[in-house]
């Protein structure tokens, strides 16, 4: 029974080392912000909301500083206000979207409603 505890408490020390040093590496959630802030430049998301933008920027630097001053809870409430500004920039670049096809698709009704017009004016 000796020879079982000695196995047993080598296996679970083992266990213990391994399990201590597989631990999760830290995200940095600013950088994935600034990663995220680049990827909306790239598509130009940020020609939609220009101004947003320069407020996310502003928040995104005050969230460095309150990193640097080691202030974790203005950390976070930063991070969601700039995860939700970033929502809303897609939302207002996809509703620009939109709107550019429904004044497309008015002009083509109107235009049509020009030639049914012509079309009964012939008759």
């Amino acid at each position: 029974m000796t020879k079982f505890k000695s196995f047993m408490t080598i296996f679970m020390t083992l266990c213990v080392i391994l399990s201590a040093d597989a631990r999760r590496e830290k995200v940095d959630e600013l950088q994935l912000i600034q990663d995220e802030i680049n990827q909306f430049y790239k598509l130009g998301y940020v020609d939609v909301a220009p101004l947003e933008m320069d407020f996310i920027e502003k928040k995104l630097k005050a969230a460095r500083t309150a990193k640097k001053k080691r202030k974790k809870k203005v950390v976070q409430q930063l991070l969601v206000e700039i995860k939700a500004d970033l929502k809303l920039v897609k939302k207002r670049y996809i509703v620009n979207q939109l709107n550019n096809q429904l004044i497309k698709i008015q002009e083509q009704n109107l235009q049509s409603k020009k030639t049914l017009d012509e079309l009964k004016g012939q008759l």
